[in-house]
């Protein structure tokens, strides 16, 4: 889920510097982006979780 995440902002970013030097909708990109800053961020809070699992 943390490489999905990374993929998509990255590919998010790309495609929303492109949209917005063309004037092109941003509508698809902003999904993208946002799709994986949600994904970096349960990831983020599932290790979290485990490592507090662990030290208890």
């Amino acid at each position: 889920m943390k490489v999905f995440g990374w993929i998509c902002v990255v590919f998010g970013g790309f495609s929303l510097m492109g949209a917005i030097f063309t004037e092109n909708s941003a509508v698809g990109p902003l999904f993208w982006l946002g799709l994986g800053i949600t994904l970096l961020y349960y990831a983020k809070q599932k290790n979290n979780n485990e490592n507090n699992n662990k030290t208890k």
